[in-house]
């Protein structure tokens, strides 16, 4: 290592938080997944997965020993990976590959040692291999689990890094002062903070469950839109909205229609959605938690018809960007900085974006384009990306999106409890039902 780094960083305000909400039966993981074309040598990944975390501090991470009484936690950083967790599949079929996703990320990643993640590596023979990563999101959100992803296809290519690992204590360090800076003005951050709490009094719509996979466990339905596909959905933005707010009124209204067919009422639906606040320069870069969760909020009135919803949606994402809302959960956050560990453990199920009582109906991550590190003339080629963000019962599904060569890919993440696998493809058909009403030509 070139770059000094201090052997323990504190945990961050949204560490901390994530660190209290991770339930061993409800583990608070996400899932990043790539398809190459051709064969991963074994002993050539864990190498590229050690030099990629040389660039990443916090993938070397563990949560050093604490007290109840202690006001701070704090990463213990190892100066180089001493074990790589990989799990090889040798035989994959699509059932195999679905059973071994579904026991990879149905893993509860501890954090007592380095490293914060858990892989495995199936060989599919002609159709490729799969690479998988489940990484405890206390050390990271979506961005920097991608980041971290494409630093190991690059070392594994042998492609140089741009990634510094420095970067994730500058970029730390400086999250606050910002914050801080755009809300001088205490009337309007209360205000503004009255009016997220009272959007969260009354308990969120749940989504109608169907059928039981499992008692316990997570298990995915990846989706892969077509190029023409993937295009036609751009026609559907009209006044700012993003492909995301298409995405997330697509997710309100295929809630709204699954609970109406399984009879179930539908009130407010209240939709999480992380919101990136890393520096531009840095933007896709840096494994570390540098998103903010808010919530995007939809009454049955707001429901009418899609361009209606999707108005309200890219209206409440416009605010949130231009206000900062965010911001106002960091200053209560920090607030509470200053109290007992065991009491700050009761903090996050009194904020509005956490997975209990107040929180929200469903999950949406959109990691939005993403480029191959893997040069044109490389041995192997990215043919596929999938992520997704966790949920936590009683919210039994989330929604992850990355588009990687002109290609969406979704990948809807459920547990087992809440439905069986016939149940969450038919929860899937109803979202593309939504959108194919909408698109030209579909």
């Amino acid at each position: 290592m070139t770059d000094f780094l201090p052997q323990r960083i504190p945990l961050s305000i949204y560490d901390e938080l994530l660190l209290h909400l991770d339930k061993p039966g409800s583990p608070l993981s996400l899932q990043m997944e790539v398809r190459v074309s051709g064969h991963l040598d074994e002993a050539r990944l864990v190498a590229a997965i050690r030099t990629a975390a040389d660039h990443h501090p916090l993938m070397r991470a563990a949560l050093a020993p604490h007290s109840d009484t202690d006001t701070q936690y704090f990463w213990q950083i190892q100066d180089s990976l001493t074990s790589v967790p990989l799990r090889i599949i040798t035989c994959c079929d699509e059932e195999a590959l679905h059973e071994a996703r579904s026991a990879l990320h149905s893993l509860s990643v501890p954090l007592a040692e380095a490293p914060p993640f858990r892989c495995a590596l199936a060989h599919c023979g002609e159709k490729g291999d799969f690479f998988m990563i489940n990484m405890n999101h206390t050390v990271s959100d979506g961005v920097g689990l991608y980041s971290f992803m494409v630093s190991i296809l690059r070392a594994y290519a042998g492609v140089d890094d741009p990634v510094r690992s420095l970067d994730v204590m500058q970029m730390r360090n400086r999250q606050h002062d910002g914050d801080t800076a755009r809300f001088a003005d205490h009337l309007v951050r209360i205000s503004r903070l009255l009016k997220v709490i009272g959007s969260t009094l009354n308990p969120p719509a749940r989504i109608a469950a169907d059928g039981q996979e499992d008692q316990t466990g997570l298990s995915f339905m990846p989706v892969r839109f077509s190029s023409e596909q993937t295009r036609r959905l751009q026609q559907l933005r009209h006044n700012g909205a993003t492909i995301n707010d298409i995405l997330a009124t697509a997710l309100h209204l295929a809630i709204d229609e699954w609970n109406q067919s399984h009879d179930q009422r539908t009130d407010r639906i209240s939709m999480i959605m992380p919101m990136n606040i890393r520096e531009a320069a840095l933007r896709n870069s840096v494994a570390s938690n540098l998103s903010v969760w808010v919530n995007l909020v939809s009454q049955p009135d707001d429901r009418t018809d899609f361009r209606s919803l999707l108005n309200v949606l890219t209206q409440q994402t416009s605010e949130l960007k231009e206000s900062g809302t965010m911001g106002l959960l960091i200053d209560l956050m920090h607030e509470v900085r200053g109290l007992p560990a065991w009491i700050r453990k009761a903090v996050p199920g009194l904020l509005p974006l956490t997975g209990n009582r107040i929180a929200s109906t469903t999950v949406l991550g959109n990691l939005g384009h993403a480029r191959s590190p893997l040069p044109g003339d490389s041995e192997l080629s990215l043919k596929e990306m999938w992520f997704s963000p966790p949920c936590r019962m009683p919210m039994g599904l989330s929604l992850g999106a990355v588009t990687l060569h002109d290609h969406l890919h979704l990948s809807f993440r459920y547990h087992r409890q809440q439905f069986s696998r016939e149940g969450a493809w038919a929860f899937a058909e109803t979202f593309l039902d939504v959108l194919n009403r909408e698109v030209p030509g579909a």
